[in-house]
């Protein structure tokens, strides 16, 4: 063998090592990158608590930190938890009368009715408050139709971050809402999300 043909055969021997060897160092980076995503997206599901109305007429779920703000009667949401460290982070879900229709898509598309509960739930006229609608999403549970709506919200001394879900039942219009400052948004969007979109109605 000529020492042409041995230095042609060493490299041709050495490269299905190389390139094994490659491909191994990408298959193990893509595996860590997908394991990290899943850690992430566990995360973020695993960090949530379920709230059930004792009569069974809804339950959505809600960040791990947060605790029961007793409001008694009549005072404003009817179930409102608040975060113990972050005081202004907060989970509330309001119940009202609705004899628009049967079901939220009879009011209006997610972008419509993400406009109407800007001005007349986030920030109606007089509040002091301007909405910014981000986003809208539209998905079902059992047949029945949810909007999920997001929110930058001024509130003059503060600006904060809204995700809320809006559903009619029996009539009744649910409004859930996940709020916290817009400096903490890139921390909880994930968890918050998962709020908006956890909200069933029986």
């Amino acid at each position: 063998m000529s020492a042409t043909q041995g230095g042609h055969s060493a490299r041709l021997g050495l490269w299905p090592a190389y390139a094994t060897g490659l491909w191994l160092s990408r298959a193990v980076l893509l595996l860590c990158v997908c394991l990290s995503l899943v850690v992430c997206a566990c995360s973020a599901g695993s960090n949530l608590r379920a709230y059930r109305d004792p009569s069974g007429a809804f339950a959505f779920a809600y960040p791990n930190g947060m605790v029961a703000v007793n409001l008694g009667p009549g005072k404003g949401p009817v179930v409102l938890l608040r975060d113990l460290v972050y005081e202004t982070e907060n989970v509330s879900l309001m119940i009202a009368p609705f004899d628009k229709g049967e079901t939220i898509a009879d009011l209006g598309s997610p972008d419509e009715v993400g406009l109407l509960v800007a001005e007349r739930i986030i920030a109606p006229e007089g509040s002091g408050r301007s909405a910014k609608l981000l986003a809208t999403e539209a998905f079902e549970r059992q047949g029945h139709p949810y909007y999920l709506l997001e929110y930058q919200t001024d509130l003059g001394s503060q600006l904060r971050h809204e995700v809320v879900t809006v559903t009619v039942r029996h009539h009744r219009l649910y409004t859930l809402t996940a709020s916290t400052q817009e400096s903490r948004w890139p921390q909880v969007q994930a968890a918050f999300r998962n709020v908006g979109h956890s909200l069933n109605v029986s």
